[in-house]
This record gives C-alpha cells, sequence and structure tokens, in this order.
C-alpha cells in the first residue's frame, strides 16, 4: 500500500509543478495574480455575491486571508462590500464584483479553459474519462479528509 501512497504523492507534487500552480509570477494559464485571487474571482463571479465566510469555505482558506484578498480586489477596483441585504446582521459584508471585476473574472475562465483544452488535447483519448475520472475521486477523498477534524497529517 505505500508504494501506491509513494507514487500519488509524487505523481501530485509532479503536477502541482508541472502545471505551474507555485508560480508567484501569475496563474498556470498565464493571468497576472495569484492563484487564490483567480479562484476568488471566479467564485465571486459564480456567486453574484457572497459574504467573506462563505466565500473563504468555498476556496479552502481562512477568513482572513479572504479578506487581504478582498482587499486587493477593491484596491484594484474589481470588488465593493456591500451591506446584506438579509439586515440580519449588519456587520456582515456581501462581496460583489465591479464591471471592471467581472472583466478579469472572464479573463480568468477564458484563459483557464483554453489552458485546460490544450492540457486535456495532450493526453491520448482513451484515456481521458479514466483521468478525469481519477481526479474526481481524488478530489472527494481530500475533501473527506478535510471534512474529518480527527484526522491528523
Amino acid at each position: 500500500m505505500e508504494d501506491n501512497e509513494d507514487r500519488l504523492q509524487a505523481a501530485f507534487i509532479g503536477l502541482v509543478h508541472a502545471f505551474g500552480v507555485l508560480r508567484d509570477d501569475g496563474t498556470p494559464c498565464g493571468q497576472p495574480m495569484s492563484v487564490s485571487s483567480a479562484h476568488a474571482l471566479c467564485e465571486l463571479a459564480d456567486a453574484g455575491g457572497i459574504n467573506q465566510r462563505d466565500l473563504a469555505q468555498r476556496l479552502g482558506l481562512t477568513t482572513s486571508t479572504v479578506s487581504r484578498l478582498v482587499d486587493q480586489f477593491e484596491r484594484r477596483g474589481w470588488a465593493n462590500r456591500t451591506a446584506d441585504a438579509s439586515g440580519n446582521d449588519r456587520r456582515v459584508k456581501v462581496i460583489v464584483l465591479t464591471d471592471a471585476g467581472r472583466r478579469a473574472a472572464s479573463q480568468v475562465t477564458t484563459a483557464r479553459a483554453a489552458r485546460f483544452a490544450e492540457l486535456v488535447a495532450l493526453i491520448d483519448e482513451k484515456h481521458r474519462e479514466q483521468v478525469v475520472a481519477s481526479l474526481e475521486q481524488l478530489r472527494e477523498a481530500a475533501v473527506r479528509l478535510n471534512d474529518d477534524p480527527g484526522r491528523s497529517e
């Protein structure tokens, strides 16, 4: 079993490196921002408006990290914090993308789709479904691992 764990670890780390996830000068799809920023922009575009706590949960980040991201978005003119329409808690702010933020999110989405289309094209067609299914299983296992507070590294 350990052989599979070692192979998975090596393959996953190799993928992270090869795809460029660790680059600090932009996203793997060539956008001039951090990977966290790109994902946050896309989540905000999909949600249409969401509070910081929910955005942090969707991204698997801390609320303080998301707060810093939103601060950056506000400085760039990409987002605004607005009062929660429910009015239940005046401290809760909803993050909404501006027109410039929606354009930036659209650029990320377009670049991401192009990059993944290139990647898929390089995988032998008879293995594509298996690759996607394996990644889905890996994601589901990671969710279960992170949802179990009793587990340790």
